[in-house]
């Protein structure tokens, strides 16, 4: 089997309809049933603490009582890393990942009428401030991932939706958001000032990972820590308004590739990005992996490209287009 049959019938299958072996007799028995399936080890990475599998039983509870789609909300930045040679657009490892969460939750879709709303709640109002990325490449990143979730839609359960929420669309005008920014980054500057705390090792490959140096950034020798006062400020501004932050911090299910509890939001089940991989989606590259005569999903960090030994397999699979869907990363090790 080549690169290009094994992804069309991974598509394919998404087709197939689950058989669901129990028949709930009560909204008891049907919470319990989708819980069972939204915690599945098939497909999740980490385990759950039981405060927080009450948190997401409760959301569950209250979509099934109310007769309404399960909802879940997968928040991220809505941009491309800069460093990869696929950005500024989507690639496989977008597709693998959204391939995998409708491979999760195609039983709960079998099981309960109602079926998923799956939103991708997009941060991208701050990326090009934070990470130095031009405003052209996150349109253009939107712009392809959209195309993506249109050219999954005829392959998934008709009770599946999945729908896209930009940040920047409960602001007036961009100028809004940098002036409520900027109150909020003085604020903490002000706390830091203070309390000093210095950058944790983790953070501070995070940052240098993620952001692409302005001219002359470099030479200033705190540009990390701005990085990092501008990152918690915009959360904080979030937090301001609970009316929109709710939904995926407390109101609903976060799905994520690990766990969220460090930032405080425990209604997360840690979903990994594809069956052996757990690098998100938007800073990695997708790829297959040679097993025998078939494949295997992969989603391949910056480090892990460095290392792997690729090669480039030519692949057409009808109404996807894109600068990045006309090949394929094959390697045999990872």
């Amino acid at each position: 089997m080549d690169a290009q049959k094994y992804i069309i019938s991974q598509l394919d299958a998404l087709k197939v309809p689950f058989a669901v072996d129990i028949n709930p007799k009560s909204d008891a028995e049907m919470i319990d049933a989708i819980l069972k399936f939204l915690f599945s080890k098939k497909f999740r990475k980490f385990s759950i603490p039981e405060k927080n599998q009450a948190i997401i039983r409760a959301a569950v509870a209250k979509n099934v009582v109310n007769n309404e789609p399960i909802e879940i909300v997968f928040p991220f930045g809505g941009y491309k890393l800069w460093r990869l040679e696929e950005t500024p657009e989507a690639d496989w490892a977008e597709l693998f990942s959204i391939i995998y969460f409708v491979r999760w939750l195609k039983p709960v879709c079998a099981l309960y009428l109602k079926g998923v709303n799956f939103t991708f709640w997009l941060d991208e109002v701050i990326v090009s401030k934070m990470n130095n990325v031009p405003e052209s490449d996150v349109a253009a990143y939107g712009k392809s991932f959209d195309a993506l979730l249109a050219f999954v839609n005829p392959w998934i359960p008709l009770n599946m939706k999945f729908e896209v929420f930009l940040e920047r669309s409960r602001y007036e005008s961009y100028d809004a958001f940098e002036a409520e920014l900027a109150t909020e980054v003085e604020k903490l500057r002000q706390v830091r000032i203070a309390d000093p705390k210095p950058l944790s090792d983790e953070a501070r490959r995070s940052i240098e990972m993620n952001v692409k140096l302005a001219e002359g950034q470099a030479s200033d020798p705190m540009w990390r820590e701005k990085v990092d006062l501008l990152h918690c400020a915009y959360y904080n501004l979030q937090e301001n308004n609970k009316r929109v932050r709710m939904p995926y911090t407390n109101e609903n299910i976060v799905a994520f590739t690990i766990s969220l509890d460090s930032e405080g939001i425990l209604n997360t089940i840690p979903i990994g990005s594809a069956k052996t991989s757990i690098v998100r989606f938007w800073v990695g590259v997708g790829a297959l992996q040679k097993r025998e005569d078939s494949f295997i999903e992969a989603i391949l960090s910056p480090s892990q490209i460095e290392k792997a030994n690729c090669t480039w397999e030519p692949i057409t699979v009808e109404g996807l287009e894109g600068k990045n869907f006309n090949r394929i990363r094959v390697l045999s090790l990872i």
